[in-house]
């Protein structure tokens, strides 16, 4: 009797680190698919974040089409393999979390940075916008840039004024070309009266 449940714990066991290793797979896969949508993937460390913070964070970043993503460092380098932010690989050292963000990324950046120093906890280590490795001070000034429908409407806005300017120089060109016209046509027509 005692050998069977040796073999039934044995196998629970068994099955319990199965389970642990499909959740660790699950975990990889999962990741790996969110950071190859991410736009914009920031390294953070959240040291000293309380789950009711982390919570806070969370729900701020997904008004803005972003996630924050707690995992450990193994389970994130193997996520990263055969992605275009390799080069995070590079800032994975002590607790790390991911912002992935998939929607306009320096909103994104913008409410992690304004929460960063809110609470006074945390800190971002670099990140990867569209290719390109960004380093603490990068993402910090990224952030403080008007998002893409701001600045689509500043050049929209620079755009009709630049043409209301140009059509106010061709109608301007095109009076003094009617009254030089009529000038020379006054001058025709008095010189061949006399």
């Amino acid at each position: 009797m005692g050998f069977f449940i040796l073999s039934d714990y044995l196998e629970r066991i068994g099955k319990t680190k199965m389970s642990r290793t499909e959740t660790k797979e699950e975990t990889v896969s999962n990741l790996k698919e969110k950071i190859n949508k991410a736009g914009l993937a920031v390294v953070t460390d959240y040291r000293g974040l309380t789950v009711a913070e982390i919570t806070d964070l969370r729900k701020r970043l997904s008004k803005n089409n972003a996630e924050y993503k707690i995992a450990k460092n193994t389970l994130i380098r193997i996520a990263l393999k055969d992605t275009s932010l390799i080069e995070l690989e590079k800032l994975l050292e002590g607790p790390t979390a991911l912002l992935l963000s998939y929607g306009e990324p320096s909103e994104c950046a913008k409410t992690l940075v304004e929460f960063i120093k809110e609470v006074e906890k945390g800190d971002i280590r670099g990140g990867i916008l569209d290719g390109k490795l960004l380093n603490k001070q990068e993402i910090r000034t990224f952030a403080t840039l008007p998002s893409r429908e701001v600045l689509l409407g500043q050049i929209a806005g620079l755009l009709v004024a630049n043409t209301a300017g140009i059509a106010g120089v061709f109608e301007n060109l095109i009076r003094d070309i009617a009254l030089l016209a009529e000038e020379v046509a006054k001058k025709k027509g008095s010189s061949g009266e006399g």
